[in-house]
């Protein structure tokens, strides 16, 4: 397979000049190009699938085990080193959002399977049991502990987990309401000022006034077309009138998530959590998964998406 001199990209066969560099390809590099550590990781899985989005990106890397620190290392060539950043963060976003659709699905199995149980074994367990059930909960205090902590989780709304509504974002790009409802309604007035306007033009035409459209075929096709494009307006306003109303509610939940974050989560508190012998990304991964870890426990069950892009924001505005 042709190769790129420069910036060491492989193409598949029949390209003849890098898209990136414009230089042209050639079969083998002159030289081995000497590659270094990237990423770091203990499941032989997670690193296998990167260093094969890594290939499938046209990026060169390979897959080697660190027998003193006992980890997989995924390495590349040093001057793709920025160019590898953002692939593994599309890469990360993937991966966590298969983890918590996995997750879900192993939740509703389990719930499943729980309440088959209790059907069948209802009416079975006798009275003396459920006293002793309840008198072990009202001593025990770490239960009562939990319902303060419920208790006050319970006043944040939660934010609903959403199916991406474009197969070609990366998943878990998660988009604020209020950004949502200024799109929709661009779209609002853009469906209904041409589908207003080109029904007045169809029957500016059927009545005669106008001649670009003659017979009943062409005045009929357009005046469906634009028909559509006021249902389309129509439809997506009462999308936008929905996420209006809950614009208001998720701006004040970021904004209590936000500053308990700058009361919480303090360069001490991140230098007490960093591990000197993971890689920075494997850290990076690290810092995220606590933090989101403790927001569910204060705020509740959230959107993963949502966590994610709050806590990247604060990361990268604060250190």
């Amino acid at each position: 397979m042709p190769w790129c001199p420069k910036c060491n990209a492989e193409y598949q066969d029949g390209f003849t000049e890098c898209s990136d560099c414009g230089v042209a390809l050639v079969d083998n590099l002159e030289e081995d190009v000497e590659l270094v550590p990237f990423f770091q990781a203990e499941d032989k899985k997670i690193a296998e699938k990167l260093v094969s989005y890594l290939k499938y990106s046209n990026l060169p890397s390979e897959l080697s085990f660190d027998e003193e620190n006992q980890v997989f290392v995924v390495s590349i060539a040093p001057n793709m080193e920025k160019h590898a950043r953002k692939l593994y963060q599309a890469f990360y976003f993937v991966e966590q959002e298969n983890m918590a659709k996995n997750l879900s699905k192993d939740k509703n199995i389990k719930k499943s399977k729980t309440a088959a149980s209790e059907d069948e074994t209802e009416g079975e367990a006798t009275e003396t049991d459920e006293d002793s059930e309840m008198e072990l909960l009202e001593e025990d205090p770490d239960a009562e502990g939990f319902k303060e902590d419920e208790a006050e989780t319970d006043e944040y709304v939660e934010v609903p987990e959403e199916e991406p509504e474009d197969e070609g974002v990366v998943a878990g790009a998660y988009v604020f309401k209020a950004d949502r409802y200024r799109d929709l309604a661009g779209t609002v007035g853009i469906f209904l000022f041409f589908g207003a306007i080109g029904l007045v033009f169809v029957l500016l035409n059927v009545f005669g006034f106008l001649t670009v459209l003659n017979g009943w075929m062409p005045n009929l096709i357009m005046g469906a077309m634009f028909a559509a494009f006021l249902y389309v307006a129509s439809s997506t306003n009462q999308k936008a009138k929905t996420i209006r109303a809950e614009i208001e509610i998720e701006n004040k939940l970021t904004d209590d998530i936000n500053t308990w974050l700058k009361e919480n989560v303090t360069k001490e508190y991140l230098t007490s959590i960093y591990d000197d012998s993971f890689s920075e990304e494997l850290n990076y991964i690290k810092m995220t998964e606590t933090i989101k870890e403790l927001l569910l426990v204060k705020f509740g069950n959230q959107n993963l998406s949502y966590l994610d892009r709050l806590v990247e924001e604060y990361y990268n505005n604060n250190f």
